[in-house]
């Protein structure tokens, strides 16, 4: 009886010592999982952060202005220099930029207050356009009372046409309104439209400059007489100039063509900023 208890006691101690050998082992090998997954997982969250990151960077459009300086192509009256700097240094101006659809009218009067801001630190703003669409220095603003004292503005009529949900729902209105405001907050003003017929010959005769981009095929046919004696006597010199940056500037300090380089954070985003308001007209 004595034998057979001693050999049963040997068994359950064998049996103890592989359960205990097993449970220490499956402890260490369990450790040693927990290790690699917390590796893994730091390798692997680093490496999805990493991706987000330089996707969010890739996005995100530039946050600093940059300075590029204008190339007179042809001179007719005047240095644009001197055009440009009286837009630096004006504390309030009228400008109106016409052009068919996808002239480059939005890119030019981006570049233009991306070069004022440069130049001058002035504040500047936009309407007509999505606030992801362009840097953090650019104020996106509904309304032309949300314009900071003294910035300079960039209005798209497209852009809030197409968007409207107030009264401001023609260019007429909205440049009578942006008039009025630029006066009071000293602001200067650039108002980008397809045709000088959708602005008021009142408003119209309050710009300080033009700058005319190449027209439509039938543009021509509905444009203000003075828009349209422009183009006429000038207009030869886009078939000559035959490149997207080509510009007709009209003002008091220069008349003549110019080349403007795009916006340095500019991209398909920027370039069609209100494109879902058409959709939701």
């Amino acid at each position: 009886m004595a034998k057979k208890k001693g050999i049963l006691d040997a068994i359950i101690s064998i049996f103890r010592f592989f359960w205990n050998a097993a449970v220490f082992i499956g402890k260490g090998i369990l450790w040693v999982l927990r290790g690699i997954w917390k590796i893994l997982s730091r390798i692997l969250g680093f490496a999805s952060s990493t991706a987000k990151k330089a996707a969010e960077e890739h996005a995100k459009p530039k946050s600093e202005a940059t300075y590029d300086e204008p190339r007179t192509l042809r001179a007719i009256k005047g240095r644009f220099q001197d055009f440009e700097a009286r837009l630096f240094n004006s504390k309030s101006m009228i400008g109106i930029i016409l052009g068919a659809r996808g002239s480059g009218k939005s890119a030019l009067g981006m570049r233009l207050l991306e070069n004022v801001h440069a130049k001058t630190g002035r504040k500047v703003a936009a309407m007509g356009f999505k606030p992801d669409s362009v840097p953090g220095w650019i104020l996106c603003i509904n309304s032309p009372d949300e314009a900071p004292n003294g910035c300079m503005l960039l209005v798209d009529e497209g852009g809030i046409t197409f968007g409207s949900r107030d009264g401001m729902s023609n260019a007429n209105k909205l440049l009578s309104a942006l008039l009025l405001v630029a006066r009071h907050k000293d602001l200067s003003v650039m108002f980008i439209s397809q045709n000088s017929s959708n602005i008021d010959v009142n408003a119209l005769r309050q710009a300080d400059f033009l700058l005319l981009k190449r027209s439509s095929l039938l543009q021509g046919d509905f444009e203000r007489k003075k828009i349209k004696e422009i183009y006429d006597e000038h207009g030869s010199g886009f078939s000559e100039f035959a490149m997207p940056g080509a510009t007709l500037a009209y003002s008091d300090e220069f008349l003549g063509f110019a080349e403007s380089s795009l916006p340095s954070f500019w991209s398909e985003k920027a370039s069609k900023a209100f494109k879902d308001f058409s959709s939701r007209k």
